[in-house]
């Protein structure tokens, strides 16, 4: 190619050339002239970009290192290690937990200072635009991250306005008590007039609501609309008749943009003796009637908490497990109806999880320059 190629191409076939190119070229790519600068800062390209982006997987390692690895096509079992895309360490990390939504990553973290003072911080960054911003938990009563027993990260569908959602761990009382933090205020809201039941686990993002596994009297799907931030609630997939806990073994995430549920048996709840993790998929957000089966897969004794991750177009799953304490990565051949677990990605003690990554800056979210950190 000679030297003056791209100057004797259109802009738009410049344009359409990086709208092809993954997220983390694009800030390199904008150092290159100002030509291109001017091509890669404007709105619409960001908006464009994002919506042609792979989903791209993000490991949360054991020692604090934040890793995202591309996801297209399938994985290739045969390789010791894939290479990642982008990587940061956060600093006297102990333990954590990762929610994501359009690009952005909360993160629940606690780890301890150098005079070994615990501390207890919410991260939310971009790891494309190397952007962090950190959010002190509620203060009224201070809490730490080991009491909060439901936790989300979502965007409003009207306003667009980025939220985290923290549930206290009440064993003494049924009352729920919810705290919101909207991204661009600088503090937390106690909402008032919340139901009482039992929150637990991660929120599943799904159509502008957070939900959770909740208990009233019979086991529900709670659901947080992160607009008018009001409670509702619909059922689960039609198992619970059986009269086993609810929350035990089960749990809920995002599949395919559809809200996933997933329910571990043990030998006590099958005739059969067997022990396995049945997969249901709402194909229709809010309709009771569409949850749909869609893999009954046998597991080992000591798996739960199991969250799938990434369908193949195979069949194929990436999967989240909890074995023994500790999260591991897991692919499921659905051909051959075996659970293989995997080191690919680095650590094998991890928190993980899809997330689609995006060139709009933390800047852009009413929070002040002066609270995001560039790293």
């Amino acid at each position: 190619m000679k030297p003056d190629f791209f100057k004797n191409l259109p802009p738009e076939i410049i344009t359409e050339i990086f709208l092809r190119l993954p997220a983390v070229s694009i800030p390199i790519s904008k150092c290159v002239c100002k030509r291109w600068l001017h091509l890669l800062e404007p709105d619409a390209f960001v908006k464009s970009h994002f919506a042609r982006s792979a989903p791209a997987l993000v490991v949360l390692g054991d020692s604090g290192r934040l890793k995202v690895f591309e996801l297209e096509g399938e994985l290739n079992l045969d390789l010791e290690s894939y290479d990642p895309l982008t990587k940061y360490d956060f600093p006297n990390y102990h333990r954590g937990r990762m929610t994501s939504v359009n690009g952005f990553l909360a993160l629940w973290m606690c780890g301890y200072d150098a005079l070994k003072v615990r501390v207890d911080m919410i991260y939310v960054c971009n790891l494309i635009t190397r952007e962090v911003i950190k959010l002190d938990l509620p203060s009224d009563p201070q809490l730490r991250i080991s009491d909060v027993s439901a936790y989300g990260f979502g965007v409003s569908k009207i306003s667009g306005r980025y939220k985290a959602v923290c549930i206290k761990l009440t064993p003494y009382d049924d009352k729920l008590d919810c705290r919101v933090y909207t991204l661009g205020t600088g503090s937390w809201r106690r909402l008032e007039g919340n139901p009482y039941n039992y929150h637990h686990g991660s929120g599943a993002f799904v159509n502008g609501n957070l939900h959770w596994l909740a208990t009233l009297q019979v086991p529900w799907i709670s659901c947080f609309d992160l607009e008018t931030e009001c409670f509702s609630f619909f059922k689960a997939p039609p198992y619970h008749a059986q009269g086993f806990p609810f929350v035990r073994g089960r749990s809920l995430s995002t599949l395919s943009g559809c809200l996933c549920f997933c329910k571990e048996a043990s030998e006590y709840e099958n005739d059969g003796g067997r022990h396995e993790l049945t997969i249901w998929i709402m194909k229709e957000y809010g309709v009771d009637e569409s949850w749909s089966k869609e893999y009954v897969i046998p597991i080992d004794v000591g798996m739960s908490f199991v969250h799938p991750i990434k369908v193949f177009e195979n069949g194929d799953l990436l999967m989240s497990v909890k074995v023994n304490f500790f999260r591991c990565i897991f692919y499921y051949s659905n051909k051959n109806k075996t659970m293989q677990r995997i080191d690919l990605f680095g650590a094998d003690r991890v928190e993980c999880g899809l997330f689609t990554p995006t060139l709009v800056s933390l800047k852009t979210l009413g929070l002040g320059v002066e609270n995001v950190i560039s790293f």
